[in-house]
């Protein structure tokens, strides 16, 4: 099988500093649930952000679902994500002023499957346990709660083969963290979706196939 991520010899130097977080080599395969926990400061985000192609590695390669994802033009990553990655921010990056149809269906819009939103957006609503009327309320009017699931909602609404989550659950009370862990990885089950969710609270690595520490990963050194 196919594995749905690949890292080889990827370095990363941030900008207005000396470091560099470098991976020699990581495999994620098709279907898998990967909890990838550290510190604040590790670098999860910055993981998440090369995966997705809103950074570049200065160095090495990521494959992704068998393209070499970081050798893509700025443009041409952004289709493959729009179309294959989804997403979910820590501060969720909804359109406040859109009702939650249309910030769902931006997301299919840039990707280019507008057909059958509706139909997919209804069963997300209802899997998620959201009232059906959430659909036409503005999203900045909605609970922290509600606006989470619909940022779940809109990172699958594509049935992207990869899922990226980062720390969605720290606004949230213990009761509402399970119920939302156990209403995401039945949401991904469902499609097989490769999910790799980022958190520092690592309670939440039961939920998943199996847990990675950054530091396994990822080595910071000093660079010129």
């Amino acid at each position: 099988m196919q594995p749905a991520i690949e890292l080889h010899n990827v370095e990363h130097r941030y900008e207005k500093s000396h470091r560099a977080m470098g991976i020699s080599h990581w495999q994620v395969n098709s279907g898998e649930r990967i909890f990838l926990h550290g510190p604040s400061g590790s670098g999860k985000t910055t993981l998440l952000n090369l995966l997705a192609g809103i950074l570049e590695p200065n160095s090495g390669e990521i494959k992704l679902l068998g393209q070499a994802f970081s050798s893509l033009s700025s443009k041409k990553r952004d289709k493959f994500r729009a179309r294959h990655i989804g997403v979910v921010f820590q501060q969720f990056n909804l359109v406040p002023h859109l009702s939650v149809e249309k910030n769902v269906s931006l997301a299919a819009y840039f990707a280019g499957k507008k057909t059958q939103i509706n139909e997919r957006l209804d069963h997300y609503l209802t899997q998620l346990q959201l009232p059906s009327d959430v659909a036409h309320q503005q999203a900045g009017h909605l609970s922290v709660g509600q606006q989470q699931r619909v940022a779940i909602a809109r990172a699958l609404i594509n049935k992207p083969e990869i899922l990226l989550v980062d720390e969605p659950t720290s606004a949230l009370d213990n009761d509402a963290r399970d119920a939302f862990m156990t209403m995401l990885i039945s949401l991904c089950k469902e499609d097989n979706t490769t999910l790799l969710f980022v958190s520092h609270d690592q309670s939440l690595a039961q939920y998943l196939d199996s847990a990675v520490s950054l530091s396994s990963l990822g080595k910071y050194r000093e660079v010129s």
